[in-house]
């Protein structure tokens, strides 16, 4: 069984990943994680707006507490808030509860290391080891202590004010509209951006059951329509958890993330010149980032590979087309109010001309298709790859192949420019897999 995944586990609340069950075996298998690693500071817990999230939370808190573990309850915080908190020597690691930017009815974890940044590969392999052991056994021997479960005031405000002081004042004139998708960010966002008076927010009353609720990060469509008829300049979208922003324009709509992340290297042009982005990015954030002298290191899908990379690279940003944005100046993760302040000296910068700048970047016409696959089709991926790209030496294609992780189908992503050859690739895809479509 597999537990983790690119970013934690998350599923339906009472299935799989979410039942007591599990989540009791997971309890246990942080204890045993814990007590091996020699930890002696407390956990720290954050969780999002879910209905589900503080019953999930109480669970992990009596268990860890009756394996004598102390933890600190950050409350509900943006994942990018639980990652500021940690500190080495406060906290031995840190969980947070939410399954981002998917529908209430959903949860998971994501677990973090005490300097912030995502808990290595390794360290997860470990622990679901002793999740799955601790599954087959039906007790745990108590050891006499009691862990202390300690609830500090407010340490969302630490976090927005925190992120707030980073960063100028800049004078943007612009009007903006915030939708916080009744998350996480519901009212850290209002704290963070209370210098700004141009800015209004939307979708701030979380009830537990209408976080992402036709609002948010996956719905820019309904925020492109709200600015429209209400005649905002812009629209910024979180998602449930806020690690996550998307972006649009009153007049050109969806600013593609690609665009964004050249304008946001282009700020920091500090040193160092690489980007990392995913595979899965648009063929035009490489010719724009070389147009400027900057080098694009493409990595495979997932926040936490691209966050690693940009370590590695000494990368002055991070990111991926679906609006994570990573800026290893002054986060340890992926942090969407981070991405709004910088947005805003971008807007600062170009003043008026912010939209003609954006439609002057190049973007090639994509095509995404998935294609299905059975369950238990084996598929030699890099052998596909081989073979297909040696028939792509056109500059102004790209063709990128992935496996999904949980659903049966190979995902395509074609990009062109003006000459559209997908219907080669696809049918000499299925010619190697045998697929009929």
């Amino acid at each position: 069984m597999k537990v983790f995944g690119n970013d934690g586990f998350r599923s339906k609340f009472g299935y799989k990943y979410m039942t007591i069950e599990f989540l009791s075996a997971f309890s246990f298998g942080i204890i045993d994680y814990y007590k091996n690693k020699d930890y002696d500071l407390p956990i720290l817990i954050g969780r999002d707006t879910r209905s589900s999230g503080l019953i999930i939370e109480k669970l992990l808190v009596s268990i860890i507490n009756y394996g004598g573990i102390n933890t600190v309850s950050a409350g509900i915080i943006p994942t990018p808030g639980l990652s500021f908190i940690l500190k080495p020597e406060l906290y031995s690691m840190g969980i947070m509860i939410t399954a981002s930017h998917n529908p209430y009815y959903d949860n998971g974890i994501k677990l973090y290391s005490n300097n912030g940044f995502k808990l290595l590969k390794i360290e997860e392999k470990i622990i679901e080891r002793n999740i799955l052991k601790r599954l087959n056994k039906k007790s745990y021997i108590f050891k006499g202590k009691i862990g202390i479960h300690k609830k500090p005031n407010l340490l969302y405000k630490k976090y927005a004010l925190g992120i707030k002081n980073i960063f100028k004042r800049v004078n943007i004139t612009d009007k903006i509209l915030i939708d916080c998708s009744n998350g996480a960010f519901s009212d850290v966002a209002k704290i963070a951006l209370k210098d700004y008076p141009n800015v209004v927010f939307i979708n701030v009353s979380p009830n537990g059951h209408n976080i992402n609720l036709k609002c948010g990060a996956l719905e820019s469509g309904r925020l492109l329509k709200i600015i429209r008829k209400n005649k905002f300049d812009y629209g910024i979208a979180f998602d449930g958890d806020g690690d996550r922003a998307i972006f649009v324009n009153r007049v050109y709509g969806v600013i593609e993330a690609e665009k964004l992340i050249v304008l946001f290297s282009k700020l920091l042009n500090q040193g160092n010149k690489t980007v990392i982005s995913t595979e899965i990015c648009n063929k035009g954030l490489e010719e724009n980032l070389n147009n400027m002298g900057h080098k694009l290191f493409q990595t495979e899908v997932g926040d936490r590979i691209v966050v690693e990379t940009a370590i590695e690279e000494k990368a002055i940003l991070g990111a991926e087309p679906s609006g994570h944005y990573y800026f290893p100046n002054c986060s340890n993760t992926m942090d969407g109010l981070i991405a709004v302040f910088y947005f805003f000296e971008l807007l600062e910068k170009y003043n008026n001309n912010f939209i003609e700048v954006i439609k002057g970047l190049n973007h090639f016409k994509r095509i995404k298709k998935d294609i299905p696959i059975e369950n238990t089709q084996e598929i030699n991926l890099d052998s596909l790859r081989k073979n297909i790209k040696i028939m792509i030496n056109n500059p102004n294609e790209k063709l990128i192949i992935r496996q999904s992780m949980w659903d049966p189908v190979l995902r395509v992503y074609y990009d062109y420019k003006k000459q559209n050859n997908f219907e080669v690739f696809e049918n000499l895809i299925l010619d190697r897999l045998q697929i009929k479509l």
